[in-house]
């Protein structure tokens, strides 16, 4: 049953009254924050490690049983100090008979000499044959041949020997050994290219060698300030700087990344230790005075960038105002156009 038109025109009225009145009522503003001038930075991480200088992995250039091991990972050692010795005792046997062989030769060298200098001085008084020289002559130059042999044999196992001793080739910080006495090793020279034995690194300068994404790298440049951090020393602050880009990348994953290479310039360095996981922020932009707000205050529609500025509190009451944004510095965005210094902007 429809109600007289009369009643119908007072709900109606009823109505449209609650709806201004609820458009009209005032939506409070929450929590908000002050244009500011400050100091901004834009930081572009490199991940990676420490690294040493320079790391050597040191191989016997002899094959044979390891007999002593002098050294132990963490050991700091100088060039040409003893590290390994390599089995002697078969290389000594066979440079003792090395040497007798070479005396044999020289004996028959020295022999085959004196019957040259007889042939000659018959040859030269037309009382030998040049047969019979030819094979004096021929005897003395395998004699000399025989003994030149002999004696880059006996060079060469003393070579070998030496070798078995094997010596620090840098001034560095053993990082680890990879044998024990008793353990069989192969020489450089073999099909694996040698047996590891230890790995020697010179740390005394350390850097880091860090992976930039490709789509930050264009802002890195050698020269650049930058500020380490490890996971052995939480949030310490070591001082560094971009010493080398990569001229290529390397894919990974489907991303392509660059290594950067951050030299350690702090005092404090000789605490770190190669192989540790670090981060460098490199310092690629600075801006002393810039306009900045929260990062929470931004509000996006698409590709655009706007803020709520607070133009009354009371009655409550803001505008969008579009903004184009520079540098994010953690929470922090700063503001190149749209906003003045000490306006109010609310947050999200």
């Amino acid at each position: 049953m429809r109600p007289p038109s009369g009643t119908a025109a007072l709900l109606a009225a009823v109505a449209v009254g609650f709806v201004a009145c609820s458009s009209e009522a005032p939506e409070e503003i929450g929590a908000t924050a002050k244009v500011e001038r400050s100091r901004i930075e834009r930081r572009i991480v490199a991940t990676g490690t420490i690294e040493p200088e320079k790391e050597v992995e040191v191989r016997p250039r002899i094959s044979g049983i390891v007999e002593a091991v002098h050294v132990e990972a963490g050991d700091r050692v100088a060039a040409g100090e003893p590290l390994i010795e390599v089995e002697r005792e078969l290389t000594q046997y066979r440079l003792r008979e090395a040497q007798a062989q070479l005396d044999e030769a020289r004996a028959e060298l020295r022999f085959a000499g004196a019957a040259r200098q007889r042939a000659d001085k018959l040859h030269r008084g037309g009382t030998m044959d040049e047969q019979a020289y030819d094979e004096v002559a021929a005897r003395f130059e395998r004699a000399q041949a025989a003994a030149a042999r002999a004696e880059a044999s006996e060079r060469l196992l003393q070579v070998e020997l030496r070798y078995a001793t094997v010596e620090a080739p840098i001034d560095g910080k053993i990082l680890d050994v990879d044998v024990e006495e008793g353990s069989a090793v192969a020489s450089v020279a073999s099909v694996t290219g040698g047996t590891p034995l230890l790995s020697i690194a010179a740390d005394e300068v350390l850097h880091l060698e860090g992976l930039v994404d490709e789509n930050e790298i264009a802002r890195v440049a050698i020269g650049q300030e930058a500020r380490l951090r490890t996971e052995a020393f939480g949030d310490r602050v070591f001082r560094g700087r971009v010493r080398d880009v990569a001229p290529i990348g390397e894919r990974q994953q489907s991303v392509t990344y660059f290594e950067v290479e951050v030299a350690i310039e702090d005092e404090d360095a000789k605490l770190l230790r190669p192989r540790m996981s670090g981060d460098a922020d490199i310092i690629a932009e600075v801006v002393e005075d810039a306009l900045v707000i929260p990062e929470t205050a931004l509000v996006y529609d698409g590709e655009d960038v706007f803020v709520e500025h607070v133009v009354s509190r009371d009655p409550p009451e803001t505008e969008r105002v579009p903004i184009e944004i520079g540098i994010v510095d953690d929470d922090r965005v700063e503001v190149k156009k749209g906003l003045e210094e000490g306006w109010e902007v609310e947050l999200r």
